[in-house]
């Protein structure tokens, strides 16, 4: 690392998460591991934590400052009322940068850029505004946030190439490319986790993400069902306020004793599930860079995906092959026959895994992407202090 000067440290707040340390999903995870690299590069961060979401409230984990502020818990307008009531404590405290994480906090941009000096920064980590389980209102209200988020910051990061070039098209905004990053899984040995579900080690699918309509699980299901392989599939993850989807896939999936729905895990019992995998499998139609996707690949555990953009830029398919398959979204057919040929080949897959996870490693590695970010504050800051 660098040496670095004095005035290149920052005052930086982080807007737009549950909080830390992280125990939710893949946001929470991606700004966990940031701000304790920022710190480690020597800055100043602040984190703001939903009250509610933690019993303790430590004032500080691993040099991170925490600040705990109520949200409401009313679906969809918690993230929008927290973010506000951050961004007003964040008035007047003398940041250097306030980083909003996602499209609907990121509209309280409108709000930090006039009566702030700090730099302004808005990261999508993928395009809400088109997410099945919103009504019309927050739709509506998320495609504002859309246009906000290209059109207010100071600067615009996407966690992707694909969205880089969705706001260059869509709203003709230049942005940074800054890849989500999360710290490696550590392997666990098969124990009282997978003897629970009843699973063999290296015989079973794993799909882990939220329960919503746009990551498809109903199509693995289903995939599943047709298919004739003898790998259960285990679905780890639970309802985002889709309670009744999440009952309808229980009923379709109920005839086939061999899917099990886990409901979330976290910590060591996801790790087990997760590393002792014979194989990933994400049917999802819209990502932004999925940090489940990333963690299987960084753990050598073979990857079945569909190939939308997201997908294909962390496999790199133009090498793809054994440990990294695609099929095209929504064909439930090819889904089930791909589920069919990796299980009768699983020996082959786990060689192009491991092939896979030291490219990943590379590319994904948490000081890596903390050093991108750095860069892309300091840039903004300095183009500031130049008008």
């Amino acid at each position: 690392m660098r040496r670095r000067r004095k005035s290149d440290t920052l005052k930086i707040a982080m807007v737009g998460t549950r909080g830390m340390p992280a125990n939710y999903g893949g946001v929470e995870t991606v700004v966990d591991v940031l701000a304790r690299q920022l710190v480690r590069r020597g800055h100043d961060v602040t984190v703001f934590c939903r009250s509610e979401d933690y019993a303790e409230h430590p004032p500080m984990v691993d040099g991170v400052t925490l600040t705990y502020l109520p949200a409401v818990p009313r679906p969809g307008f918690g993230a929008l009322v927290h973010a506000l009531r951050a961004t007003v404590w964040s008035i007047g405290r003398g940041f250097d940068v306030i980083h909003f994480h996602a499209l609907g906090p990121g509209m309280m941009s409108l709000i930090a850029r006039p009566f702030t000096r700090a730099a302004i920064v808005v990261t999508v980590h993928g395009r809400d505004d088109r997410r099945d389980k919103w009504g019309r209102v927050a739709r509506t209200v998320l495609r504002c946030a859309a246009s906000i988020s290209a059109r207010v910051p100071h600067a615009t990061f996407v966690v992707s190439q694909a969205l880089a070039d969705e706001y260059a098209q869509e709203f003709g905004r230049s942005t940074t490319v800054v890849p989500n990053s999360i710290n490696a899984i550590e392997p666990q040995p098969p124990g009282e986790t997978l003897a629970r579900f009843g699973l063999e080690p290296g015989r079973y699918f794993v799909s882990v993400g939220r329960l919503v309509p746009e990551k498809a699980p109903h199509e693995l299901v289903s995939a599943h069902s047709r298919s004739l392989t003898d790998f259960p599939l285990v679905v780890v993850g639970g309802a985002a306020g889709t309670e009744d989807y999440v009952s309808h896939i229980r009923e379709e999936a109920a005839p086939n004793e061999q899917i099990l729905f886990t409901g979330p895990l976290y910590r060591d019992e996801l790790a087990e599930v997760f590393t002792n995998a014979g194989a990933f499998v994400t049917a999802s139609h819209l990502e932004g860079l999925p940090t489940a996707l990333i963690e299987a690949g960084r753990a050598a555990v073979p990857i079945i995906a569909s190939d939308i953009a997201p997908h294909l830029e962390i496999l790199g398919i133009e090498h793809g092959g054994a440990g990294r398959r695609t099929f095209p979204v929504g064909d439930v057919d090819a889904l089930a026959k791909m589920m069919e040929a990796v299980s009768e080949a699983i020996g082959e897959e786990r060689f192009g895994a491991k092939q896979l996870a030291q490219q990943l490693d590379e590319k994904y590695a948490p000081a890596r992407t903390a050093e991108v970010h750095e860069r892309g504050y300091l840039a903004t800051r300095g183009r500031l202090r130049r008008r």
